[in-house]
């Protein structure tokens, strides 16, 4: 997703799972495929360098976590809450494995 518009769609009219480190908003949508959009936040993030930090480590997690998703009509928003600075990748992994796992988007969550 790259439109501000789709983004603000997605956060009036989806739903909402929040992790530790994570917030998840989707909508489903009638197009096949999924959609996602990454958000770092100068307020919850802080400095340039770290926002895009964590943007790329949600969007790595997602392509790992990718092939494992149930619905193909989905845009998805990723909004980072975590100082990538002090947050293992592997944990930022695990925390959105599981709330797309509470949210029902995936069907199995390794290590919940």
């Amino acid at each position: 997703m790259k439109k501000n518009l789709q983004f603000r769609q997605v956060y009036r009219e989806g739903r909402r799972v929040a992790g530790k480190k994570v917030t998840i908003y989707y909508l489903y949508r009638e197009k096949e495929g999924l959609f996602p959009g990454f958000v770092a936040s100068r307020k919850n993030v802080g400095k340039a360098y770290q926002r895009n930090r964590a943007r790329r480590l949600m969007r790595e997690a997602f392509l790992e976590l990718e092939k494992k998703f149930t619905g193909r009509g989905l845009w998805i928003v990723f909004v980072a809450s975590f100082n990538p600075k002090e947050t293992p990748y592997g944990e930022l992994k695990k925390d959105i494995e599981n709330s797309l796992f509470k949210a029902g988007l995936i069907l199995q969550a390794d290590d919940i």
